[in-house]
């Protein structure tokens, strides 16, 4: 007992210190070293435990461990050296419990046998890192030269938890469409992350926004696109993390006026003609038996593939008939 109690003396003696040491850094945020616990042993001629690129631990002399980052090597009593210690779990810490904070014990009276086995919260000061410590091995008590070896179970930095990435593809329209310009096309996205929810999706015609959704359905409309070539992309975030579609590439360009050419009889039931049109639009064929009174019926349609484009109606008879062709306004 007589012992314990001259070691809570040094300890009130230290307590000046450690506080006065750590009050330029106190208010900065606390952090918690929780993650997977780590077995550390240092032989006599081995390196210290690099914790961060700041705080190494290591031992020497009366000093027990000392922070190597902070001295190039410890001398006389100071047993601060940039940690805190105290008897403790961190749990209880972060729960509330009142825990007595000096520098580290483990050289004062030549005694550090006593505390193998103990756990101790450990304050690395400059960072304001809490972390974990359970003392495994201890040799050559007060610093025998050639033996001070050290060993310990300490808590790690928690795991890193990346936000998942988020996926998204621009489903319509399709790759390679062409339209009619001016344009004003609706642009729909696909968008989904495999935790949460995606909170934005950015549109972009030639790497240009010219919009953003924050709810699904996730589409926005692309106004009065003149003729040129488009290249359509969308970047979806979820938890700050953002992905960005593959391009959808389209065409706009300006209609050609629809006139009709070359029409002829190829067979007694088949009457074909051609007529101008823009590559990959859509046209529709329209029949009428009777200018007056009939009306136009819709035979065909198609997208042109060729300018000008050729069409055979194969069920012509030997009654008049009149034929036009329109284009389709844009999807």
């Amino acid at each position: 007992m007589k012992a314990l109690k001259i070691f809570f003396i040094v300890f009130r003696t230290t307590m000046a210190l450690a506080f006065f040491s750590a009050t330029a850094s106190w208010t900065q945020a606390q952090t918690y070293w929780t993650g997977t616990n780590m077995l550390f042993f240092h032989p006599s001629s081995g390196a210290g435990d690099p914790l961060t690129s700041i705080v190494i631990i290591d031992r020497g002399g009366s000093m027990g461990l000392y922070n190597a980052a902070c001295q190039t090597s410890p001398s006389g009593t100071n047993l601060l050296a940039g940690t805190l210690w105290a008897v403790g779990t961190l749990a209880e810490y972060t729960n509330g419990t009142t825990l007595i904070w000096e520098g580290c014990p483990l050289e004062a009276h030549h005694s550090p046998s006593g505390f193998i086995n103990t756990t101790f919260v450990v304050r690395l000061i400059t960072n304001n890192i809490y972390l974990q410590l359970t003392l495994t091995n201890w040799g050559g008590e007060g610093g025998a030269p050639g033996q001070q070896t050290f060993g310990y179970m300490r808590s790690t930095p928690p795991a890193v938890v990346t936000p998942p990435t988020p996926t998204i593809s621009i489903t319509n329209p399709a790759n390679g469409a062409v339209f009619a310009a001016p344009a004003s096309e609706k642009i729909m996205a696909n968008a989904a992350v495999s935790s949460g929810s995606v909170t934005n999706v950015q549109f972009f015609t030639n790497n240009v926004s010219f919009g953003n959704v924050t709810t699904p359905p996730f589409t926005l409309t692309a106004n009065n696109l003149a003729a040129g070539a488009y290249s359509l992309t969308a970047a979806a975030t979820a938890a700050g993390i953002s992905a960005t579609s593959t391009p959808v590439n389209i065409s706009v360009v300006t209609p050609v006026a629809v006139t009709l050419t070359n029409s002829k009889t190829l067979l007694r039931t088949n009457f074909q003609f051609s007529y101008a049109a823009n590559v990959g639009l859509s046209y529709v064929i329209e029949k009428n038996t009777n200018l007056v009174f009939g009306s136009w019926t819709p035979i065909a349609t198609n997208v042109a593939a060729s300018n000008p484009t050729n069409f055979v109606d194969n069920h012509a008879t030997n009654s008049p008939a009149f034929y036009r062709v329109g284009r389709l306004p844009n999807p």
